[in-house]
């Protein structure tokens, strides 16, 4: 596992996780608002992280307060479980294990009757894009 996010190996193409995952984390049901928690960051030397979007912050600022807390990192870690289990990613057995965490995921079908308000401006880290 990296210091931040962990490590993945992609078994469909980037896109795919991508728009995957911006359809899982956490949903305001009433008002139809999904605030997604993970990001598929790509490194420095061409491979891929699942990162939770307040470690995004620790990657890509020197000055950025570290407020991620033990739920967001096991969020993060059901994220990812579930991506290994729809083979979208391979994942080491000990970075992520099952666990009995509820994640919201959005269906396809109805995401355009939903907002997807992401927590960063992805357009300016090129490692998301």
């Amino acid at each position: 596992m990296s210091k931040f996010g962990v490590d993945v190996k992609l078994l469909a193409e980037p896109k795919i996780i991508k728009e995957t995952l911006s359809r899982m984390g956490i949903a305001n049901k009433r008002d139809k608002i999904l605030f997604p928690s993970c990001y598929l960051f790509r490194k420095d030397d061409g491979d891929y992280m699942i990162t939770h979007f307040k470690e995004i912050f620790l990657l890509t600022r020197d000055n950025a307060y570290n407020q991620i807390c033990e739920e967001d990192i096991s969020r993060r870690n059901a994220i990812i479980f579930l991506l290994k289990q729809w083979e979208l990613i391979e994942v080491a057995d000990e970075d992520v294990e099952p666990h009995d965490i509820y994640v919201f995921s959005l269906p396809f079908s109805e995401k355009q009757s939903w907002r997807i308000d992401n927590k960063i401006n992805t357009r300016t880290i090129p490692e998301l894009n």
